[in-house]
């Protein structure tokens, strides 16, 4: 087992629900709907004999524990698409599986004789009727691409295996506009890794992390795939250079809690490792994107070296960082050794790989320092996922090693702050809000409250998450039982769509209350 005895109060280091619930199928996307339920697919699964029949989606309910399956069959398989929650809080997805990849036996060793095929259809899920329309198709297929928001509503996809030969070779890049379909954004086309990591900034420009980050596109060499900012109103990208270290496969990038006055943004680039699995990394570096010539530093590593790590922003501003093995990357590099000898071909619990990392990690971004909390009891390897709740806990989703394995436990992490005491109570708040506007909140602590955030529910796979963001709020007591916060103007910083509204008092958040920003 990879890990530290971790030992301490649950005010300190939190604790872990013991496991009681299960997914009916690999969870390998998951997404927190306004509704407060979570939506949970894989399509197929990672199992090619799935692919004209993919599994069903299923609606995980965080307050009852109830998972239910949604009876409805898609045109295509939805495994490994992109995702983004449009402004009215329905879930877009993009992309998806066409057809697997092929290998052939030569010396003993398989060799790939084609990559997967992607994709070309949209689909969007309704949380209210709970149910999927099939949207406008895409110009291409696309296998493992990134969907962000940006500030006027609209949705931009990048990257992908497309659906037919050369299937590498996509440069191009399309907007989604709710109401008229696709359109290509003229002048942006650029070669990308799979599932970029990407982030929307204050100043409206998308924000490319540079290093690749899963599944390296065999030709194109690293030095191709430079941190870089798009502007989609001119379809210029400008350069940043490389992060110090460039080889981040199956590595995550976060965008840090944005600040009043001045908003300004900075990604956390963490873990990862060598494109042919050989070898974790546990360095992190932080850029700050409001420098006038913004540059990769390195900050403290992490305590393990990680391949799939996954990254949680939580009402206080720290950031935990879950799952992951060291060493060899799973899904390509499994020894059987390391999982004890047991059957691969397994399906809901999975035996422990002794170079799981099971220790969890906590990011203070002021700081800019590690620490850990209690460590977990399930490994969470390739496919796996985690977010977070509006009562303020995380759920964490999957593990699918290798085909043939698939872990279907949820665990539930209840952090420090849970344990300390008194939380305040958000008595009312507005279900919706404009920008620019003051929002009116209700509390008996108004008095006390020391911070109002606004937090965008996660639509995760693979380490991606554009859509974690967390804005702070500049707020005042008015009177009695109410204070006031006001809604910044720049929609670049709070995208159109619904909110986990959280108030503090220092670290200890109240449960959650949905708004609607734009």
């Amino acid at each position: 087992m990879v890990g530290h005895d971790v030992h301490g109060e649950p005010s300190e280091i939190g604790q872990w629900e013991p496991v009681k619930y299960c997914c009916n199928n690999l969870p390998v996307h998951v997404a927190l709907l306004h509704t407060g339920k979570v939506l949970a697919f894989g399509g197929s699964c990672n199992n090619p004999d799935l692919c004209a029949t993919p599994r069903p989606a299923e609606l995980w309910d965080p307050e009852t524990g109830e998972i239910t399956s949604i009876d409805q069959e898609l045109g295509g398989d939805v495994f490994c698409v992109g995702h983004a929650f449009l402004a009215d809080g329905r879930l877009l997805i993009a992309g998806g599986t066409y057809d697997y990849d092929q290998k052939r036996t030569i010396f003993g060793r398989q060799i790939p004789t084609r990559p997967f095929r992607g994709l070309n259809h949209t689909y969007i899920f309704d949380p209210l009727t709970e149910r999927w329309t099939r949207g406008d198709n895409m110009a291409v297929g696309r296998w493992y691409p990134t969907l962000v928001m940006l500030g006027d509503g609209r949705i931009v996809c990048m990257a992908g295996l497309t659906q037919n030969f050369p299937w590498l070779v996509l440069r191009k890049i399309e907007i989604y506009t709710p109401g008229k379909g696709w359109q290509t954004l003229k002048g942006a086309e650029r070669w990308l890794p799979l599932y970029p990591r990407l982030h929307l900034l204050p100043d409206g420009r998308v924000f490319y992390s540079g290093s690749y980050n899963t599944h390296y596109t065999f030709p194109f060499s690293l030095s191709q795939f430079p941190t870089s900012i798009l502007d989609p109103r001119t379809g210029k990208w400008d350069g940043l250079g490389m992060p110090n270290k460039s080889e981040r496969e199956e590595g995550t990038t976060v965008l840090l809690p944005l600040q009043p006055p001045d908003y300004r943004p900075r990604v956390l680039l963490a873990c990862g490792g060598t494109p042919e699995g050989a070898d974790a990394i546990a360095d992190c570096e932080i850029i700050d994107l409001s420098e006038q010539e913004p540059r990769w530093r390195p900050i403290q590593s992490m305590h393990h070296a990680r391949y799939y790590v996954y990254p949680v922003t939580l009402p206080d501003g720290s950031l935990l960082m879950l799952g992951g093995r060291a060493g060899t990357k799973g899904h390509h590099m499994l020894i059987p050794d390391t999982i004890g000898g047991e059957d691969p071909a397994s399906h809901g619990e999975l035996p422990h790989d002794k170079l799981a990392v099971l220790d969890v990690e906590r990011f203070d971004p002021r700081t800019e320092t590690w620490s850990f909390l209690a460590k977990m009891t399930v490994d969470r390897l390739y496919h796996s996922c985690a977010l977070l709740l509006p009562d303020g806990r995380v759920a964490v989703f999957g593990n699918n090693p290798m085909r043939g394995m698939e872990e279907l436990r949820i665990e539930v992490f209840c952090p420090p702050y849970l344990f300390r005491g008194f939380r305040p109570t958000l008595s009312q708040a507005p279900g919706e809000a404009a920008y620019g506007q003051e929002i009116e909140i209700e509390t008996p602590e108004a008095g006390d409250i020391t911070s109002v955030v606004l937090i965008r529910p996660t639509a995760t796979t693979h380490c991606v998450d554009p859509e974690q963001r967390h804005v702070t709020l500049e707020h005042r007591h008015t009177a009695g039982s109410r204070l006031s916060a006001r809604i910044p103007e720049n929609p670049n910083l709070l995208p159109p769509g619904y909110y986990m509204l959280f108030i503090l008092i220092q670290d200890v958040p109240s449960i959650a209350k949905w708004v609607r920003v734009g």
